[in-house]
């Protein structure tokens, strides 16, 4: 038995190798909000390794800073009011369940992010310009709420303070006084990297360059209105994950899924961005499906540069598939090709880029295409495959 070291202080001990041994099966409490505040300020000692019994056993710095972590998270978020409990997921997503967890379901009617105050855009006319401007600005707030986090951190590194701090940035975003703490659990990992690498950290981590890339996927995937819709913000999230790892994922994910789309679109107001260039940014990706809408036809498969999809029944005797890139067509044309699976193909009508008027014949392979719709008359399902090709 390891001894225990000398301390100048009296703390109640937590025994880690009971803990270990204990079961993860979970009860259902009542608690009022005060005692879950006064819950919530013990949380922050979980994980340090001075409040376990000196055992032979390693102490894992990770696994106690999880246990402080879902504590937290249990305890903000609740099952309150509605007889529902709530939660996000750990991808982020809110969801509901009727039947004490046992089952849980994506409930974005609910989810508070979808229910912030949208600001006035941006002035003047849609454009890329106006969309650059906008990426400029998040870029910019970001940047401030960098520095604001280094500061919180420097003087009271504590969790709760930190979180404390997000919420009071995101709550002006989102048009409200307070987002409330149920918002809180999404960033309980990143308040508890912060404390751990402290400001010196997040200034290695959230550089200039790093804040430049994140600007670039802020502005790809904006309208030119320099707004995100729920799905552009939600494929945002998607390209931060994939562009960042470490502390800088955490940092951007975090945040900018805790802002919601609307929130990140504010962002994008705020501020004096007069920048009307991005094209360093390089935001043409053909492969990109996520700008294409399907119009007709249930989707059966999906992957960069693929979609397979089945016809759906229209009017009248018509059964159709056809999809449609109408925010973002590429500059630069990209060849789009389709193969019929099985089935029949009546009519093949295309919108080339620039053309106001349907050309009722199969595109030539080099065609850079906005709207595609394959038909025919006789009720007769049928498969196609469509292959979008990198820009060259």
């Amino acid at each position: 038995m390891k001894p225990n070291p000398k301390a100048t202080y009296k703390a109640q001990l937590l025994d880690y190798d009971a803990l270990l041994l204990a079961s993860d099966e979970e009860c259902s409490y009542c608690l009022s909000e005060r005692e879950i505040q006064m819950l919530l300020a013990f949380v922050d000692y979980i994980p340090w390794k001075t409040r376990y019994i000196a055992t032979e056993t390693e102490i894992d710095t990770e696994l106690i800073r999880q246990w402080g972590a879902n504590l937290a998270r249990k305890l903000m978020s609740g099952c309150c009011g509605d007889n529902q409990t709530h939660r996000f997921s750990p991808a982020g997503v809110y969801q509901s369940s009727d039947d004490g967890g046992l089952t849980w379901n994506d409930d974005p009617e609910n989810d508070p992010r979808n229910s912030y105050v949208g600001a006035p855009p941006l002035p003047g006319t849609a454009s890329d310009a106006k969309k650059c401007a906008a990426a400029d600005n998040v870029r910019d707030l970001m940047e401030q709420y960098r520095d604001n986090l280094i500061e919180i951190v420097g003087a009271t590194p504590s969790i709760l303070a930190i979180i404390a701090g997000i919420l009071a940035f995101i709550g002006v975003l989102a048009g409200v006084s307070g987002v409330g703490i149920g918002i809180g659990v999404l960033f309980l990992t990143m308040a508890a990297e912060i404390v751990q690498i402290g400001g010196t950290g997040i200034s290695s981590e959230i550089t200039f360059t790093t804040l430049q890339t994140f600007r670039c996927l802020v502005y790809c995937r904006m309208n030119n209105d320099g707004e995100l819709t729920y799905d552009a913000w939600q494929g945002l999230l998607a390209d931060i994950a994939g562009e960042f790892s470490g502390f800088a994922e955490t940092f951007f994910y975090q945040t900018i899924n805790g802002m919601g789309y609307i929130g990140t679109t504010n962002a994008g107001t705020v501020g004096t961005a007069t920048a009307s260039d991005c094209d360093d940014c390089g935001c043409e990706n053909c492969s990109n499906l996520d700008n294409w809408e399907i119009v007709y036809g249930t989707l059966l498969e999906q992957s960069p540069g693929y979609m397979r999809l089945s016809s759906q029944y229209v009017s009248g005797s018509n059964v159709s598939v056809r999809i449609a890139n109408y925010n973002n067509v590429p500059d630069e044309c990209c060849a789009v090709t389709y193969n019929i699976i099985s089935g029949v193909v009546q009519n093949q009508a295309y919108y080339p880029c620039g053309s106001t008027d349907p050309v009722f014949s199969v595109p030539p392979a080099d065609t850079c295409m906005y709207d595609v719709g394959l038909t025919n008359i006789f009720t007769v399902a049928f498969e196609v495959e469509f292959f979008f090709s990198e820009c060259p």
